[in-house]
């Protein structure tokens, strides 16, 4: 193969031509690239905030949770112990017929 001056001089690239290494030219997106992208963000918000919502209200009702379980606790903690409740025992009578 017979390689014409011409030719290997077009083929090879001056450094204004070759990008930097590691850095890639930005992407434009198109229209509907840009309303899917704004479409995902606005939902990603909504749904990071209901997630902080919920985990604020499970974290608030634990604690709630706890404190009247501590209360009770030491409410029982309080009395003295009560002597066990028996029940009374009932003896059947038979009916003569």
């Amino acid at each position: 193969m017979v390689a014409y001056p011409a030719m290997r001089d077009a083929m090879k690239h001056s450094p204004k031509q070759m990008p930097e290494v590691g850095i890639r030219p930005k992407r434009v997106l198109s229209p509907s690239e840009q309303k899917s992208l704004a479409t995902t963000t606005a939902a990603a918000a909504i749904i990071n905030d209901e997630t902080a919502k919920w985990e604020n209200k499970t974290a608030r009702l634990k604690a709630l949770r706890l404190a009247k379980e501590a209360e009770e606790q030491a409410e029982l903690a309080s009395r003295p112990p009560s002597a066990p409740k028996t029940k009374a025992k009932m003896t059947r009578t038979v009916k003569a017929k």
